[in-house]
């Protein structure tokens, strides 16, 4: 056994106590929240919330855990990219067998409709260069998975379970002003859908063949990677993003002055939601 997944290591441990009747057995744990965020400002305003916030380490991997609201929270970043966002996530789910996977962050704008800090609760996550580039655009299709008979797909749903929850706290949350672009207003909230891919920025040919076969609000780089390992795991997850930059071939300058902005937006309301959770 890896030295990481000992009950030693449990940062909830020290809290469970047992019972004193004959079983001498401890209580079963309340199941844990878990949420992730591909880089630290994502999941910072997570970290500041937890009540009896302990640090810990999966293997070298760091994490914070604590109280949100009546929830048990694990939350740490994954790193940039579906390789990086899949492996932590397996790592983490197979250590806390988590209830849930909330994972939270900012994207770029597909959606010509979106502004800076919009934020999309997504129901369904696409990976976007999943299959093959051809003379006609990206032809999208299902590959061998790993085990026989039962193909990777390429779209992911959120849990429904989850959605319906994050609908609901949408009425009640109150996203903070915000100054971008040249404007002031509340951002909204609203479904949508989100597709991932390893490229940062893309060509116009690119957003256009996104836009026209998979209708996303928003592109990113972790979200399909999310809905995979939690589908093929059976973890109800969801995923949810706030809208930083348009979607662009270069952008690195527009996604500094933008992507804090966005990220704390998102990571506000998955803060409200996982607070509204049972």
């Amino acid at each position: 056994m890896l030295p990481w997944f000992r009950a030693g290591v449990n940062p909830f441990r020290p809290h469970i106590r047992r019972h004193t009747t004959c079983s001498n057995r401890a209580p079963m744990p309340q199941p844990v929240t878990l949420v992730l965020g591909a880089v630290p400002w994502e999941i910072k305003p997570v970290i500041a919330a937890l009540a009896g916030r302990r640090p810990g380490r999966l293997g070298r991997f760091p994490y914070h855990a604590g109280r949100i609201g009546r929830q048990r929270v694990v939350t740490a970043i994954t790193g940039v990219g579906k390789t990086n966002a899949a492996f932590i996530a397996t790592l983490f789910i197979a250590r806390f067998k988590p209830a849930r996977l909330i994972y939270t962050g900012s994207a770029a704008r597909l959606n010509p409709e979106l502004r800076t800090g919009d934020i999309i609760v997504g129901r369904r996550t696409f990976h976007h260069d999943a299959g093959s580039w051809q003379a006609h655009g990206m032809l999208y299709r299902k590959v061998i998975g790993p085990v026989a008979g039962h193909p990777t797909h390429f779209r992911y749903d959120a849990d429904r379970g989850l959605l319906r929850a994050a609908l609901a706290a949408a009425g009640t949350h109150e996203p903070r002003i915000v100054t971008a672009n040249g404007s002031t207003y509340r951002p909204a909230i609203r479904a949508g859908l989100i597709c991932s891919g390893d490229v940062f920025g893309m060509p116009a040919a690119k957003i256009a063949d996104i836009r026209a076969k998979l209708k996303c609000d928003l592109v990113e780089m972790e979200g399909s990677a999310i809905g995979q390992v939690c589908h093929e795991l059976r973890v109800p997850h969801l995923v949810i993003r706030a809208g930083s930059n348009r979607a662009q071939p270069d952008p690195g300058g527009d996604y500094q002055a933008l992507g804090q902005i966005a990220a704390r937006q998102a990571a506000f309301f998955a803060l409200h939601l996982v607070r509204s959770l049972r």
